[in-house]
């Protein structure tokens, strides 16, 4: 636990304050910064842990970012001291480039000189928005089963139109923040705002195409440096165009992909092996 270092005082530009854990090196040159999936957290990511203590111990730095949609529902501190409501059923995607520019900031504020960017699901639509939006100096993006969001939303809610409709009329009321009547996908309940703000038909969440194949993969084509992709070979059919992917990196000459065998979205059983692919690929690669 001596490589562990706990972060409880770092704030967005807007004043939340987000949680992360380091998993220090002794040198200073690369960083890896993890962007969690929807609702997630390390307790729910321990694939995570794994890859920031092998990272760690090969002298690669591991910082995980807990963003403002972790788990489903939290009140985050405000640097006033305040609380302000968030989770995944309170946030709004395009914040996204707020929380990853304080991971970026703090990594550079422990000294690290270069860094290396990865999404896990959901984090990887963040990741990919963000690069279009930010240009940042980085060297590498690294992106863990990323997702068609829009795509498999449309599959699996039957009620679509109606919650968005609904949503937009909470909205048009200056209700914002009630809670849709039923459950999204089975699993949670969302407030208005961020239900339309990543379900409607104009959403910059809609930047991986992959079930459609329609032509919103322009923020995807932005990116330039190197890509590593992977998904397990168990996850749902959505998660394995992986060369589709690498066919629409149209500006990335260095894109790799890997399905991992026997393995599902959270890696169980293979995450050591994924965390040295991950280390072998940094290492090759830098």
């Amino acid at each position: 636990m001596n490589n562990i270092e706990f972060i409880n005082d770092a704030y967005t530009k807007d004043g939340l304050r987000l949680p992360m854990v380091h998993f220090k090196s002794n040198e200073k040159n690369i960083c890896v910064i993890f962007i969690h999936g929807m609702c997630q957290t390390i307790v729910d990511n321990y694939f995570a842990t794994v890859w920031g203590n092998i990272l760690s111990e090969n002298d690669i730095g591991f910082l995980y970012e807990h963003n403002r949609g972790y788990s489903i529902e939290n009140d985050i501190l405000m640097k006033d001291g305040s609380y302000k409501r968030f989770g995944c059923m309170y946030e709004i995607f395009e914040d996204c480039v707020i929380d990853i520019d304080l991971a970026i900031d703090k990594a550079k504020e422990f000294g690290y000189k270069k860094i290396i960017l990865i999404g896990h699901s959901y984090g990887c639509n963040k990741l990919i928005y963000y690069y279009y939006k930010r240009k940042p100096e980085i060297i590498g993006m690294l992106l863990a089963s990323a997702p068609d969001m829009v795509g498999l939303h449309l599959l699996r809610q039957k009620d679509y139109q109606q919650l968005i409709e609904e949503a937009k009329e909470n909205i048009d009321n200056n209700n914002p923040t009630k809670l849709l009547s039923n459950l999204i996908e089975d699993y949670m309940y969302m407030s208005s705002q961020t239900y339309y703000n990543w379900f409607n038909k104009e959403s910059n969440l809609d930047n991986l195409p992959v079930m459609k194949n329609s032509n919103n993969w322009y923020q995807f084509e932005t990116i330039s440096v190197p890509i590593l992709t992977f998904s397990g070979s168990e996850e749902t059919d959505n998660y394995l165009h992986l060369d589709l992917l690498k066919e629409k990196a149209i500006n990335c000459s260095d894109f790799e992909y890997k399905i991992i065998g026997n393995t599902n979205h959270f890696y169980f059983g293979k995450e050591t092996d994924i965390g040295n692919l991950i280390l072998n690929w940094i290492k090759n690669k830098f």
